[in-house]
């Protein structure tokens, strides 16, 4: 479950570049908004796992879920940055 929180995250900036390359700034939230959806689910499914799995705690719950929160928030701060760069890559063939 963790591993594949990781192959996420590091997808979500090819994905905004994506977007940027097929300018539709309308999705840009789109994205963080299902990762979000994502991270509530798994920090609620360890929240029930509380007490019968040897590495679920409410404070081990908590922190993860707060170190995915700001590298999630990090990767909302670029991906203004990330949408233009793939806008930019684009307009060149277009033209």
């Amino acid at each position: 479950m963790f591993l594949l929180t990781k192959r996420i995250s590091a997808t979500l900036p090819l994905i905004w570049l994506l977007l940027g390359m097929m300018q539709m700034p309308w999705l840009i939230p789109l994205p963080a908004v299902l990762m979000l959806g994502f991270l509530t689910w798994r920090h609620r499914r360890i929240l029930t796992q509380v007490g019968s799995a040897p590495l679920a705690s409410d404070g081990f719950a908590k922190h993860v879920m707060v170190d995915d929160l700001l590298r999630l928030g990090g990767q909302m701060l670029i991906s203004p940055l990330l949408y233009m760069a793939g806008a930019a890559l684009v307009s060149p063939l277009a033209g």
